[in-house]
């Protein structure tokens, strides 16, 4: 049978009961959030949280009740990177008349804060007691904090569920029905790339007291804010930003459907991988269970599957938790899982149970199951931070185009 002919399993799928008790508390978690932020403080903003609170519902609902993980999951991150680029641009093109971070808000540490800068900001910080990064040192502290909590909790799991800029290349890689190339096989050197781009950047910041990557090498400054263009070398950068975009985030993905950005390029990506060994939650493989179709290698986006890593039981520490391997696998192979937890592969859908289990029992079950304990988790992150970009992203497109 042809691989594509080969059906997959939506492993994660719950019963109706134990998908609404999780949905509910989603709901009652992500409104505590934004009243803390003043969602509801008006009527126009609590319509607006409404509905960006019952999209975000809808989500965490179809992931459980159709168990399609990645399939959903890829829709709100989307969603997520589509709405930041329109309230960050719109703010920065519109309300403040221009995308450039001018040298004098520089100067007086008026940029917005972006977890990309983290790995770059902490060996000035330590050696030099200097933010390098033109924030306040409240704003730094804070997103090093958010770093590190995510990073040990959830690790790369954050690239793709909560990062405002890794939804781009998931959209242009999410878009093409078919893959238009197929990359062969990676070399380690390109691999590997973005952990010695990560070493290069934080030795290069440490000695030039300068963010190298903001500077020189971020793609997404072109859907934020490029550095104020007043000289040549200021154009020579601008040129760079445009060209990595549309190669690595937009051209490269859609042919591909692979996060090249994100898995090839991006130093956040890397430093993040490096928890992978000691984060809470990650992804096994039932080596009994597996059949090495490869059908869990063609899907993964970031090239964190290898047949070394089936052979081994978990993927390369570049793995994002996104959930493709697991919809993709035909033998119900792969899943979640907890630290400390023994993995082994459930029942696929259609397999008789030994004994009949009971609706409370089966409730708990469904519940009290590490995959939705992850999932639900780094939901709530992303959500948290998507809720904000999709409330002014809808104000502002309703302003301007109903005057409402």
């Amino acid at each position: 049978m042809n691989s594509s002919e080969v059906t997959s399993y939506p492993y994660y799928r719950k019963g109706l009961p134990a998908t609404i008790l999780i949905t509910t508390l989603f709901v009652a978690f992500a409104s505590f959030f934004s009243i803390g932020r003043g969602g509801f403080a008006g009527t126009r903003s609590t319509v607006l949280t409404g509905i960006a609170l019952a999209f975000s519902a809808v989500i965490i609902f179809l992931i459980f009740y159709t168990g399609r993980v990645d399939r959903w999951r890829k829709i709100f991150f989307s969603a997520y990177a589509v709405a930041f680029a329109i309230s960050f641009v719109w703010w920065t093109a519109g309300d403040r008349g221009h995308m450039w971070l001018l040298d004098k808000e520089t100067l007086y540490a008026q940029a917005p804060m972006c977890h990309i800068v983290v790995p770059m900001l902490i060996l000035p910080i330590l050696f030099k007691q200097e933010i390098i990064f033109p924030v306040v040192f409240a704003d730094a502290a804070f997103m090093i904090l958010l770093v590190i909590v995510v990073g040990l909790v959830y690790g790369r799991a954050f690239c793709s569920w909560g990062c405002f800029f890794g939804g781009q290349d998931q959209l242009f890689a999410a878009l093409p029905g078919r893959k238009r190339w197929r990359p062969k096989p990676l070399k380690p050197f390109v691999r590997y790339f973005s952990y010695g781009l990560l070493a290069f950047i934080i030795l290069h910041s440490f000695s030039t007291l300068s963010p190298t990557y903001c500077f020189w090498l971020c793609p997404f400054k072109t859907t934020s804010e490029f550095i104020e263009v007043n000289s040549f070398i200021r154009v020579i950068q601008v040129f760079i930003f445009v060209i990595l975009w549309i190669l690595l985030a937009v051209f490269l993905p859609f042919l591909s459907k692979k996060r090249i950005q994100c898995s090839l390029f991006c130093p956040m990506g890397a430093f993040l991988s490096c928890t992978s060994k000691i984060n809470l939650f990650g992804l096994r493989i039932d080596k009994e269970r597996c059949k090495k179709c490869n059908r869990c290698i063609e899907a993964c986006p970031t090239f964190s599957l290898t047949g070394d890593a089936l052979e081994s039981g978990q993927p390369a520490i570049s793995c994002s938790k996104c959930g493709a391997c697991i919809e993709s696998c035909p033998e119900g192979a792969m899943g979640f899982t907890a630290l400390g937890v023994p993995f082994a592969a459930k029942g696929l859908p259609g397999e008789t149970p030994a004994d009949r289990v009971g609706f409370w029992r089966k409730l708990g079950r469904d519940i009290w199951d590490p995959a939705v304990v992850f999932i639900f988790g780094i939901f709530i992150v992303g959500n948290v931070m998507a809720s904000s970009y999709f409330v002014d992203s809808m104000s502002r497109l309703l302003r301007y185009f109903l005057g409402i």
